[in-house]
């Protein structure tokens, strides 16, 4: 139970670590302008290292290091406390285009803290303006919640005779509502002021219930697995079932410097999210509808101004003739450039992985699914010879017959694991393939199964496909006025995703890159 959890994590606090007790954290200040804080813990000449606060030690050369300032760092938050926190950020979509702005806060307070978020998006000719708060009491119970949207678009302009625009700056409102609910004892009152007029009902309530913005949270201050939850979602008005995971670690590097991320997970029935957190809490990466829209982060100043200006790298890639396509997991993966036709290859290097997916030109026509299968084992054979094919399955792949293969081996003397799905496609088939060594298999499984779940089969269906919690919103009846519930519910408007052709350019060596405004 997320409250419970929280409430052990706030009673096994050491008094004596208060904030004013906890010591100061050592700063190490980088020629490129980097700032790092935590404990030095080895210091040498030419070389020193500093822990991080979520335990990552990274280790430096001085010939980088521009200052170094012992115990000048605000003291660390005690783990599982709820630190105050405000950032902002740059929304994405798949094509990278900067199309909104996002703002996230969390205030403590005397009797507990608010979680808030504010987001702007522009999809076409309307514009998503969406106000979210959530508060809990001390030991994180949720207290109630607040939700605000609205959508406007603009008025169609009316030419004068001398060809003015009568009306250019006006917008009409398409679609506006409030949510509000608030916990009384075992039931959830909830009031809706929409189009239709005010209405109320009330939810069976218990301490296991919370708020989506305050699952987040929880997951992300108590890095623990925190399973599926029962939530009230004031954007859907319904209680949905989600989980959250905030205990994944993953190792990248990040402008040349590794990191330990944690890696806070938010999955259900519509789709799954993950948010980037750095050991010193800072979020470097956040999905609101997958890899299709991406929050960046930026600053209070300049966010908005980047709507239309900036752009990151593309998260879908086609093949050159546009038949099927790949969604880039995350920045980890970067695309291959010079492939041969037919095929994409997305690699992660920091793990020497691979996904790729092949179209099968020289079987025959109307070749059974089982017989195609037969020769995609054998060609991995002769590929790869230190791999064996050990197990066969029959899978679906986007509602179309599949066949899986499991192999594993040497690859260059590297304990590998291979996945293989043979697929049909437009009379004949195409090889979706993951491959990584054993050792770093589980933590890029993940990625595998977006790959699996996400794979573009059809030509009309590269437009960018939206998914994840805002996606179920649109499975709510409002027969009064079609709605849109907010960015992950909207298929962005743009063309077809870049076919693979177009180089991408690989950094040298082994980076993970977080996506840089252009």
């Amino acid at each position: 139970m997320i409250p419970l959890l929280l409430t052990s994590l706030l009673a096994c606090q050491d008094p004596a670590q208060s904030p004013e007790a906890r010591p100061a954290r050592d700063v190490v200040e980088l020629k490129n302008g980097d700032r790092l804080e935590g404990r030095i813990t080895t210091s040498l000449d030419g070389y020193l290292e500093i822990e991080l606060e979520a335990g990552a030690t990274i280790g430096i050369a001085t010939a980088q290091v521009a200052a170094v300032h012992r115990g000048a760092g605000p003291a660390a938050a005690a783990p599982g406390t709820v630190a105050r926190s405000a950032e902002w950020f740059v929304l994405h979509d798949a094509k990278g285009q900067a199309v909104g702005w996002l703002s996230t806060s969390v205030s403590p307070r005397a009797d507990g803290f608010v979680v808030a978020e504010e987001y702007e998006f522009q999809h076409g000719r309307r514009r998503y303006q969406v106000t979210s708060q959530a508060t809990a009491a001390a030991n994180g119970d949720g207290t109630t919640a607040y939700f605000r949207e609205r959508i406007t678009e603009p008025v169609l302009p009316v030419l004068l005779p001398d060809g003015s625009d009568a009306a250019s700056a006006q917008e009409r409102v398409v679609d506006e509502r409030i949510v509000e609910a608030k916990v009384l004892g075992d039931r959830l009152a909830v009031q809706i002021l929409d189009a239709s007029g005010r209405s109320e009902r009330q939810l069976r309530w218990t301490r296991a219930h919370t708020f989506p913005l305050l699952a987040r949270v929880l997951a992300r201050i108590t890095t623990a697995a925190l399973g599926e939850r029962t939530l009230f979602d004031p954007a859907t008005q319904e209680l949905v079932v989600r989980s959250y995971d905030g205990s994944r670690r993953r190792t990248v590097t990040i402008d040349g410097q590794p990191m330990q991320i944690t890696e806070v997970a938010e999955s259900g029935a519509s789709g799954r999210n993950a948010e980037w957190v750095d050991a010193t809490a800072r979020t470097l990466r956040r999905e609101l509808s997958g890899p299709a829209l991406v929050a960046v982060p930026s600053s209070a100043a300049s966010c908005r101004t980047a709507v239309g200006a900036v752009s990151i790298a593309p998260a879908i890639v086609a093949e050159a003739g546009g038949t099927f396509g790949l969604w880039l997991p995350n920045p980890a993966w970067i695309t291959r450039d010079g492939v041969a036709a037919g095929t994409l290859v997305l690699a992660c290097e920091p793990h020497g992985a691979s996904i790729s997916l092949s179209r099968l030109d020289h079987l025959e026509p109307g070749t059974p699914l089982p017989s195609a299968a037969d020769a995609v084992a054998t060609w991995f054979r002769l590929l790869q010879p230190g791999l064996t094919v050990e197990s066969r399955s029959d899978v679906a792949m986007r509602e179309r017959p599949a066949v899986r293969l499991f192999a594993t081996g040497r690859r260059d003397g590297v304990p590998t694991r291979a996945q293989l799905d043979v697929i049909a496609h437009q009379g004949r088939f195409l090889v979706l393939a993951c491959v990584a060594p054993l050792a770093a298999w589980d933590e890029l499984a993940g990625d595998f199964a977006f790959v699996q779940r996400t794979v573009e089969l059809d030509a009309q269906a590269l437009a960018p496909q939206l998914q994840g919690p805002i996606a179920a919103r649109e499975k709510r009846a409002r027969p009064q006025v079609p709605v849109h519930r907010g960015p992950q519910d909207v298929v962005p408007v743009s063309p077809a995703p870049s076919p693979v052709a177009k180089p991408v350019a690989s950094p040298a060596g082994p980076r993970v890159y977080i996506p840089k405004e252009r």
